[in-house]
């Protein structure tokens, strides 16, 4: 038998190829109609995707818009509002040919002219996108070919550029409602998507109905979708295992244990895995000093983590990249469990008597659990850790705006390396809230970034990671196993490797 790793990446590929394959879809015939009840932990901050950076918020925002692209199951490419696309002139050159007959919610026509809003949106400086910087590289100017097509022209080639439009980058807003609403679109999207916003209630619900103009014939199939927020995720068990919800997800294996083979709840393993660790900021004290970087991670006794929180059943990491996507590094060393080391190292950083650290705590069980672990085996090292509670909310934006420090952090992964490499660990990055610089790192993605041949990316990524974990921006902790768990009666799930459920095309069996 096949070591836990290797079978844990051997059922991610397994769960990879099935969610890819028309089986996954549950071929019943669909069934119109009803409301589906989403059991939803949430940060969500804003519904105008130009603004967006919290994970909870793009499940509401597939339903309310569309992406110019669309991502698969198994991260690959797949036409959206952009029926078809071309990559011209060596790759500087990306013509979209959109759909015509699309209607944004208030009626206003999607068109290329739609398209340059919202890109030119996404960079301009003044309104300062999060998704600003990666687009910025990338696209030189966006041209109205003709009413029906957008022309990209690029600063260079870009592999990245397809899976980024598939994305929050891809999301497209009616102009109108942008003008209309200015920064309260945040609080008034308006989108071409299957579902149409109704309201929200921060801390309470968030509906959306079915669109009945939508422009995919006979989508959706549900009238309703109402995200009804909780605190944790017992609460979300209870809610399906009384009727209460239909579908919640982000549950860890220990989350599911009380439902695991229960009559009339169903359950989705995700195919690949977020990526937990933990992170610090590099360049401000006390973690500006590598040996206490390092005393940390050799204090940490991984599997014993996976074992607690996750019941065995997840990847250890020794980076960022699962096995199962093609830029991962098989070669990249572990920092090994090693109390002795850990407490010599902490001597050699300055602190022979120890050190005294505060480590973010935000509201979420799992992560709870990983940091009382973390507490306990950094102890014997010398390293005595206060948890700092942080509201799920505010937890993301704090760490953006570098207002913490030493956190956990878990990742969702993108359809391209570049998607994490540049955001995490380019000094450049918009999510590099370690404010990790490495010259040679940001070369190496750099050139990654625009060449074509996937072998020759491979190498550039490779050595990247193994220069990023050298340097120790992040401890690597392990990849997750994440369910999603639903009603019998809820039909047609399907996981995309990003861990971000879509609902659009769900329907519910009627007795």
């Amino acid at each position: 038998m096949p070591p836990i790793r290797g079978r844990i990446v051997l059922a991610a590929m397994a769960v990879i190829a099935a969610l890819a394959s028309p089986a996954a879809a549950q071929g019943d015939k669909p069934q119109y109609g009803g409301t589906l009840t989403v059991a939803f932990s949430s940060d969500t901050k804003t519904l105008d995707p130009t603004f967006s950076i919290n994970f909870s918020e793009r499940q509401p925002l597939y339903l309310i818009y569309n992406t110019l692209l669309a991502l698969k199951p198994d991260f690959s490419v797949a036409p959206e509002l952009a029926e078809r696309w071309e990559i011209l002139d060596n790759g500087q050159r990306v013509v979209l040919h959109l759909r015509k007959g699309v209607k944004f919610h208030d009626g206003t026509d999607f068109n290329a002219a739609a398209v340059k809003f919202n890109l030119d949106r996404r960079m301009d400086e003044k309104l300062n996108s999060p998704q600003r910087g990666q687009l910025k590289d990338i696209i030189d100017s966006v041209e109205v070919t003709d009413p029906y097509t957008a022309t990209l022209k690029l600063k260079g080639a870009s592999p990245s550029l397809l899976g980024m439009l598939a994305q929050r980058e891809g999301f497209m807003v009616s102009p109108a409602a942008a003008e209309k609403y200015g920064k309260d679109l945040a609080t008034n999207p308006v989108g071409t998507g299957p579902f149409i916003f109704k309201e929200w209630v921060p801390g309470n619900r968030l509906v959306v109905e079915k669109n009945p103009a939508y422009w995919e014939k006979g989508k959706p199939y549900l009238d309703r979708i109402v995200f009804s927020e909780i605190t944790t995720t017992a609460v979300a068990i209870q809610r399906l295992l009384t009727g209460e919800a239909d579908y919640a997800s982000a549950l860890s294996p220990i989350d599911v244990r009380q439902i695991e083979n229960r009559k009339g709840i169903r359950l989705d393993p995700s195919a690949v895995g977020r990526w937990y660790a933990l992170q610090w900021q590099v360049d401000k004290p006390p973690f500006n000093n590598l040996k206490l970087r390092q005393a940390i991670a050799h204090s940490i006794d991984r599997k014993r983590i996976v074992d607690i929180v996750m019941s065995g059943r997840a990847a250890i990491s020794n980076g960022p990249t699962p096995a199962a996507l093609w830029w991962a590094d098989p070669a990249l060393k572990p920092y090994d469990y090693d109390p002795a080391k850990a407490k010599a190292l902490l001597a050699e950083a300055g602190h022979p008597n120890g050190i005294e650290l505060s480590l973010a705590t935000p509201q979420i069980a799992l992560l709870q659990q990983v940091n009382q672990l973390v507490q306990e085996q950094l102890k014997p090292a010398g390293i005595a850790v206060k948890l700092d509670p942080v509201a799920q909310s505010d937890w993301y934006p704090r760490v953006v705006q570098l207002a913490i420090n030493f956190t956990p952090m878990r990742w969702s992964h993108r359809p391209d390396p570049d998607g994490l490499m540049t955001l995490l660990f380019h000094s450049k990055g918009a999510g590099n809230s370690t404010r990790y610089s490495n010259p040679e790192v940001d070369s190496l993605i750099d050139r990654a970034r625009a060449v074509t041949d996937q072998g020759e990316r491979q190498k550039l990524y490779r050595k990247a990671q193994e220069i990023i974990m050298q340097d120790l921006p992040y401890v690597p902790l392990f990849f997750s196993l994440e369910f999603a768990a639903m009603r019998d009666d809820v039909k047609n799930h399907v996981w995309v490797a990003d861990e971000i459920p879509r609902l659009r095309d769900l329907w519910k069996a009627k007795p």
